[in-house]
């Protein structure tokens, strides 16, 4: 397999896992109920199974593949800081703190199977990895398409204010 396959095919894990995980949290998230527990509980399994998945592949995969565990580094934050080149440092940031909020949720979770007294952190774990990813999506699709939107609401913009001034210009 070629070098490009490769990390066609990391690319492509990486999403899948993406949906593996994503898909699980909202189930677990959305059955937090009493009614709706075992459910919960094998969608929270599921997220658990999804975080050891991916701390595995991250250790296993080689040097610049796209599943290498991220390594958030103050330093080349600091440097992308003044020259603002190259792959913003926000994205591992947040792979870091989205697999060690998350993977806690879950492992909490699992842990308040048998440990009553784990539910509350539990919970308030998994609410913090809720606003945490809410973050995550908005600058994903800020990076990748929101610099675009607003751009075009900018010379939206523009092009009213344009237009209004020249009704006024021509009174």
């Amino acid at each position: 397999m070629g070098m490009r396959n490769s990390a066609r095919l990391h690319h492509t894990l990486l999403k899948a896992w993406h949906a593996w995980v994503a898909g699980a949290f909202l189930v677990a998230y959305v059955t937090a109920d009493e009614n709706t527990y075992a459910m919960h509980q094998f969608a929270g399994y599921a997220v658990l199974a999804a975080i050891v998945a991916r701390l595995a592949a991250g250790l296993l995969a080689p040097a610049g593949s796209p599943l290498r565990l991220p390594r958030p580094d103050p330093r080349a934050t600091l440097a992308w800081l003044s020259a603002r080149k190259g792959r913003h440092p926000l994205f591992a940031w947040f792979a870091a703190a989205l697999l060690a909020a998350v993977g806690l949720a879950a492992l909490t979770g699992a842990l308040s199977d048998g440990a009553a007294w784990m539910e509350h952190p539990h919970e308030a774990i998994s609410e913090a990895s809720l606003w945490l990813i809410v973050g995550h999506i908005a600058f994903v699709t800020y990076m990748y398409a929101g610099k675009k939107w607003f751009g075009r609401i900018a010379s939206w913009l523009a092009g009213m204010r344009l237009s209004a001034l020249s009704k006024e210009t021509t009174r």
